[in-house]
C-alpha cells in the first residue's frame, strides 16, 4: 500500500525530530553526568528552577522529587505563577527523596492553612530535615488584599522527637509551646515577630540542651518579654534585636541567662526597663543601636543634657549590667550618649573590659564619649576603632551647643594634659575601614621602610592631613593613645583587602 503524500510528510516530519532528539541528547553532556552530580547541580538552584528542570529531558523530568533543599518563597509565585499553599501540598506529596537537609516555606497564611503548615512540619521530622524555617507572613508578597495577623501554632502532637533538627527559624506566629519537641542536635533558634507567654523560652531550652544561639527579633513588641533559660541549657550566645515603637506602647524585658558567654543589643532600644539577672562574669556585650538615631525623639538632646523620654537612663542601666563584661562593644549611638554624660561631669563608669570595640566616626560629638569610655576600661589591653564616615549624630539643640561646645581640632591634645584617661595596660591598638580596600596611601613598600620613619611620622602616614575629617581626627586620636599607653607595643591597620601590623619597638 503506497503512502498518500499527507503521510510521507508526516513520516519525514517524525524522522527528523527524532534526529533532532538524537542530536540533542548527544550534545547533551550535562545530562550524561551521574545523578549523583546532577542532584548536586539541583540542590543549588532556586525551588522554581529546579522544578522547571523538569522540562529539559526525561532524565531530569523527576529529578526534582529528589532535591534536599527545598525553599519556597514569594519568588516562587512570581515565577511559576502559582499559590505556595498547594504547591507545597504537591511537593509533600510527590517527594520521592529519603532525606531533605533544609526545608524553608515562607507565605501569607491563613487560619485554614494552620492545620497543613504542622503537617508540614511532621513531614519535615519524617525526612529528617537538619534546617527549618516556617514563616507565616512573607513580606516579599506585597500584592493587594495580603493582610497579615499573627495564628496560633503548635507542633504536632505526634512529633515527640526531633532528632535530626539543628537550626530552626520561626516567624510571625503566636507560639504554643504545649507539643513543642525535643531537639538534641538544636544548636541555632531564631524566633521573629513571635508572641511568647511567659515561660516559652525556658521549656525551649529545656527540650534543646545543645543549643548554642539563640535569636530574638521583634518579640512581644506589645507585652513583656520573658527571657528565662534553662539551667539545664549550653546556651552560649543571645541575640535581641527590636524595632522602635511609641513610649507609651514600650514593655519591660525579663532576662535570666546564667550561662551565656555573648549577649548583642540591636537595632533599637524600645523596652521601658531592662531587668537582668545572673548575668556571668566575663561575658561579652556588644550594643548596636545605631537605628536609634532614625526615630524622632530617641535622637535629641536637650539643652538640660537630656534625651527625650530618657533613653539616655535606659542604656546607662543597661551598661552597668555588664560592668564585668571581659569584651565590650558599643555603636556609635551609644557613644554620643555617653558624650552627655561627659561634658556635663553626670557620671561615673568603671568597666572590667579588657577588650574594647569603638563603631564610630569620629564625629566631634563622639569624642567625649570615646574619652569616657578609655577612662572607664583601667584595664583595657586590645583596643579597636571600626571607622565609619557614615556616622550619624545626635541633634542637639542650639542651647546645649552653646553651653558644651568644644574644639575638635584640641580635644585630645586637651585631655593629653590631663590625667583623666591613664591607659597603663594598653598593648595593641587597631584601626579597621568598615569600608574601602586601601588605607589612604599607605602601601607595602612603606612597611617594608618602617626602619626609616620617624616616631612621629605614624599619624601623618596613615592620616594624612587632606583626608575627610573623621579621619583627621584619628591622628590625633592616635598621638593621644601613644602618649598615654605606656606599654602600646603593636598598631594594626586593617581593610578589607590589607593589613598591616606595626611594632612599635622597633621604630
Amino acid at each position: 500500500m503506497r503512502c498518500t503524500g499527507k503521510a510521507q510528510k508526516r513520516m519525514r516530519k517524525i524522522q527528523t525530530n527524532s534526529e533532532n532528539r538524537h542530536n540533542q541528547n548527544q550534545n547533551d553532556f550535562i545530562s550524561r553526568l551521574p545523578e549523583d552530580i546532577l542532584l548536586i547541580i539541583l540542590n543549588k538552584l532556586p525551588m522554581e528552577d529546579a522544578v522547571a528542570t523538569s522540562l529539559l529531558s526525561s532524565k531530569w523530568r523527576d529529578l526534582w522529587k529528589l532535591t534536599s533543599n527545598v525553599d519556597f518563597n514569594y519568588r516562587w509565585v512570581q515565577v511559576r505563577r502559582k499559590e505556595i499553599h498547594p504547591s507545597v501540598n504537591h511537593f509533600v506529596r510527590s517527594h520521592h527523596g529519603k532525606e531533605i537537609k533544609c526545608f524553608s516555606v515562607s507565605l501569607r497564611c491563613r487560619k485554614s492553612m494552620v492545620p497543613d503548615v504542622q503537617s508540614w512540619i511532621t513531614y519535615a521530622a519524617k525526612k529528617n530535615v537538619e534546617e527549618l524555617c516556617i514563616n507565616l507572613n512573607d513580606r516579599e508578597d506585597n500584592r493587594k488584599n495580603r493582610t497579615y495577623h499573627l495564628h496560633h501554632l503548635c507542633f504536632p502532637a505526634c512529633v515527640l522527637s526531633f532528632s535530626s533538627l539543628v537550626k530552626l527559624i520561626l516567624k510571625f506566629l503566636w507560639l504554643d509551646m504545649d507539643y513543642f519537641p525535643h531537639c538534641e542536635s538544636l544548636k541555632e533558634l531564631h524566633l521573629e515577630k513571635l508572641v511568647l507567654p511567659n515561660d516559652e523560652i525556658n521549656g525551649i531550652t529545656e527540650k534543646s540542651p545543645a543549643l548554642q544561639l539563640l535569636c530574638l527579633i521583634n518579640c512581644n513588641l506589645s507585652e513583656n518579654l520573658h527571657v528565662n533559660i534553662s539551667p539545664n541549657s549550653n546556651l552560649r550566645k543571645l541575640i535581641i534585636e527590636d524595632e522602635f515603637v511609641e513610649y507609651n506602647r514600650m514593655q519591660h524585658i525579663f532576662l535570666n541567662a546564667p550561662k551565656i558567654t555573648r549577649i548583642e543589643f540591636l537595632s533599637s532600644m524600645p523596652k521601658r526597663k531592662y531587668h537582668i539577672v545572673n548575668m556571668g562574669v566575663g561575658i561579652e556585650a556588644r550594643f548596636n543601636l545605631n537605628r536609634m538615631f532614625r526615630e524622632r525623639g530617641a535622637a535629641k538632646a536637650t539643652c538640660n543634657g537630656v534625651l527625650v523620654r530618657r533613653y539616655q537612663q535606659n542604656l546607662l542601666g543597661l551598661l552597668k549590667t555588664f560592668q564585668t563584661a571581659k569584651v565590650l562593644e558599643v555603636c556609635s549611638w551609644c557613644i554620643q550618649v555617653l558624650s552627655i554624660l561627659k561634658v556635663r561631669q553626670q557620671e561615673i563608669l568603671l568597666f572590667e573590659a579588657t577588650h574594647l570595640v569603638l563603631n564610630t566616626g569620629l564625629n566631634g560629638w563622639e569624642l567625649p564619649g570615646i574619652a569616657l569610655l578609655l577612662r572607664a576600661c583601667r584595664k583595657l589591653e586590645n583596643l579597636v576603632i571600626v571607622m565609619n564616615d557614615e556616622a550619624e549624630e545626635l541633634q542637639f539643640n542650639d542651647a546645649f551647643q552653646r553651653i558644651y561646645a568644644f574644639k575638635q581640632e584640641f580635644y585630645w591634645k586637651n585631655q593629653g594634659a590631663s590625667s583623666t584617661v591613664c591607659l597603663q595596660q594598653l598593648a595593641v591598638v587597631e584601626f579597621r575601614i568598615s569600608h574601602g580596600d586601601k588605607f589612604f596611601r599607605v602601601t607595602d613598600n612603606d612597611i617594608r621602610d618602617l626602619e626609616t620613619w620617624k616616631n612621629n611620622s605614624i599619624e601623618k602616614q596613615f592620616f594624612p592631613e587632606d583626608t575627610i575629617q573623621g579621619y583627621s581626627a584619628g591622628a590625633e586620636l592616635l598621638r593621644f593613645l601613644r602618649s598615654k599607653s605606656v606599654n602600646l607595643g603593636k598598631l594594626i591597620f586593617t581593610t578589607k583587602k590589607q593589613q598591616f601590623q606595626i611594632c612599635l619597638k622597633k621604630i
